[in-house]
C-alpha cells in the first residue's frame, strides 16, 4: 500500500468529494516532483480493491515503465497495454499506452473499466485522447497533470468537469519537497524574427539561429561554470530538433564531456539505457527533443540547459520540472536559460516554477492583455548571468557589485517633492502606456537602456507585434 504524504492525502480526499458532489471527469493538478504517480497509483489501488476496474492511460514508453514499476512496488498485479507486451485483461488494474489503446478499442467493451486515470492530461484533448475517452463514456476520469493547460495555452474545459488543484511549487520547495533553482540567464539570441515559435517553421528557423558555433559553444561554456562542479553536474539539454540534440551532444564530447542524444525513435532498452547512466552520472549531459520534457524522473540530475525556446507556459514548465526533484546531497537545480523562456533580458516571459499563477478550466483567453505579473522583480547580473532579485547588491551568486540604475528627479505640479520609488515607478508604468506608436516606444527604450527585444515585446503584448501605426 502506497504511504501518501499528507498533501497527497488530502488530494485523494478531494478527488473523492468531487466524485460524491456527482463530478464525473476531475482534473488534479500538482507540480513536477509532487508525487501525482504516487497519488494515482493510490487511488488506482483503493478503486481496483473495492471491485472496480481501472486503466492508467500514458502517451510513451517511459511512463508505461514508470507506472508499471509504481504498482509493482506496492504488490499491485497488473496488465499492461503497449507494444511489445502480451494483452492480459485478467488483471483489475491495466498501464495502456493511449496510442496501442487507441489501435485496440474494438477488443475491450464500451463498459469494461470504471475508471481511467490520464497521466500528462493536458494532451487529454488530442485526437487520439479523445478517441479512447469518447469510447468509454461510462467511466469515470481522473486527469492529473502539472499543467492544466494545452500547449497553445487553451484549457481542459472540454474533458474535464471541475479542476482540484494541490500545493503549488513554491510551498512544495519551501517544505523540502523540491529542491530551489538557480537560473542563469547569458546573452541570448534574437527570435524575433520567428512569429510562431512552437510550429515545423518556427522550428525549422530556431534550428538554424541555435546551430550557429557561437550557440553551441555557449552551452558548453555555461555548463562549465555553472552546472558541471555542482553535485554530480549532469543536465538535460532541450533541443529544438534531433538534428540540434545530436549536434549538442557532439559538442560537448568534442570538449571532453561524456554525452548522448536521445532519439525516439531507439528501442526501449537503448533509451532506458541512456535514462540509467545519466542518473548514474556515466553520461554528464543528455539531449533530447521533446522525450524528456514530460514524466521522466531522474532525481539526480542537476541542471537543465534551454535550448528551445518555445511560447507555451506548459511546455517551459514540463522542462524546468525534470531538474527539481530533490535527490540526498543535491544542494539545489540550475537552469542556464539559453533562449529567454524565463526572462527575455530582465522581463518576465514564463517566469519561474515558484511563481504565482492561476489556472483555470477555459484557460488563457485570446486577445486580452495580459495580467501583470506576480513574479518577483529580477534582474540579470552581467557578469555571471544570474537571474536574482532586483533589490540585490551585490551579486548573491558571484559578488560583483552592480550598477544602481540612475533616477533623475522628477518635478510634479503642485507640491514640490521627490518621486518615491513606488511613484517612480507608476510613472515609468504610465510613459509606457502613453506610448502610441513603435517610435515613442523605441525612445522610452533608449532612454532607459532597455534591450532591443524589448519594444517587441510590449507590442506584442498588446496584439500588434507588427505595429507602425499608434497602438493602444
Amino acid at each position: 500500500m502506497v504511504s501518501l504524504r499528507p498533501f497527497q492525502a488530502t488530494g485523494v480526499t478531494e478527488i473523492r468529494g468531487a466524485y460524491m458532489a456527482g463530478h464525473r471527469r476531475v482534473l488534479y493538478v500538482l507540480p513536477t516532483g509532487g508525487g501525482k504517480t504516487y497519488t494515482f497509483v493510490h487511488i488506482a489501488e483503493q478503486a481496483a480493491s473495492r471491485g472496480n476496474r481501472v486503466c492508467i492511460l500514458v502517451h510513451r514508453q517511459e511512463l508505461v515503465d514508470q507506472s508499471s514499476r509504481s504498482l509493482h512496488a506496492i504488490g499491485c498485479q497488473h496488465g499492461v497495454i503497449a507494444a511489445g507486451y502480451r494483452q492480459d485483461l485478467r488483471h483489475t488494474v491495466q498501464v495502456a499506452s493511449v496510442q496501442t489503446m487507441a489501435r485496440r478499442l474494438h477488443t475491450i467493451p464500451a463498459e469494461f473499466f470504471q475508471l481511467l486515470i490520464v497521466d500528462e492530461a493536458h494532451h487529454a484533448v488530442a485526437g487520439t485522447w479523445s478517441k479512447v475517452l469518447a469510447a468509454m463514456p461510462q467511466a469515470r476520469v481522473l486527469g492529473v497533470t502539472a499543467t492544466p493547460e494545452r500547449l497553445d495555452g487553451r484549457g481542459l474545459g472540454d474533458q474535464f468537469d471541475v479542476m482540484i488543484e494541490g500545493p503549488d511549487a513554491a510551498w512544495l520547495t519551501d517544505e523540502g519537497f523540491l529542491v530551489p533553482a538557480k537560473v542563469y540567464r547569458p546573452s541570448g539570441f534574437d527570435f524575433t524574427s520567428i512569429r510562431k515559435l512552437d510550429t515545423r517553421k518556427g522550428h525549422e528557423a530556431s534550428e538554424a539561429i541555435l546551430r550557429q558555433g557561437q550557440a553551441m559553444g555557449d552551452a558548453v561554456t555555461h555548463y562549465s561554470r555553472t552546472i558541471q562542479n555542482v553535485y554530480n553536474g549532469t543536465a538535460i539539454a532541450f533541443c529544438v530538433s534531433v538534428a540540434h540534440a545530436d549536434a549538442v551532444a557532439e559538442a560537448f564530447r568534442n570538449q571532453g564531456i561524456p554525452a548522448a542524444m536521445l532519439d525516439g525513435t531507439m528501442d526501449r532498452g537503448q533509451r532506458r539505457g541512456l535514462i540509467n547512466d545519466l542518473g548514474a552520472g556515466v553520461l554528464k549531459v543528455l539531449t533530447s527533443c521533446d522525450i524528456v520534457s514530460e514524466g521522466t524522473d531522474i532525481p539526480s540530475v542537476t541542471g537543465g540547459i534551454g535550448l528551445r525556446p518555445t511560447d507555451s507556459l506548459s511546455l517551459h514548465l514540463q522542462q524546468m520540472g525534470r531538474i527539481l526533484r530533490p535527490c540526498e546531497g543535491k544542494p539545489f537545480a540550475v537552469w542556464n536559460d539559453h533562449v529567454g523562456n524565463t526572462y527575455n533580458g530582465d522581463l518576465v516571459k514564463h517566469g519561474l516554477p515558484t511563481d504565482p499563477r492561476e489556472w483555470s478550466l477555459e484557460g488563457r483567453p485570446k486577445g486580452k492583455a495580459k495580467k501583470p505579473s506576480q513574479a518577483i522583480p529580477i534582474r540579470i547580473c552581467r557578469v555571471c548571468f544570474a537571474a536574482i532579485p532586483s533589490a540585490a547588491n551585490p551579486c548573491p551568486e558571484c559578488g560583483h557589485v552592480l550598477e544602481q540604475a540612475r533616477r533623475e528627479l522628477k518635478v510634479i505640479e503642485g507640491d514640490l517633492r521627490e518621486l518615491t520609488g513606488a511613484e517612480l515607478r507608476r510613472q515609468e508604468r504610465r510613459e509606457v502606456t502613453q506610448a502610441r506608436t513603435r517610435e515613442e516606444l523605441e525612445a522610452i527604450a533608449r532612454e532607459r537602456g532597455y534591450k532591443p527585444g524589448w519594444v517587441a515585446h510590449m507590442l506584442a503584448a498588446r496584439g500588434q507585434p507588427h505595429a507602425h501605426r499608434p497602438v493602444g
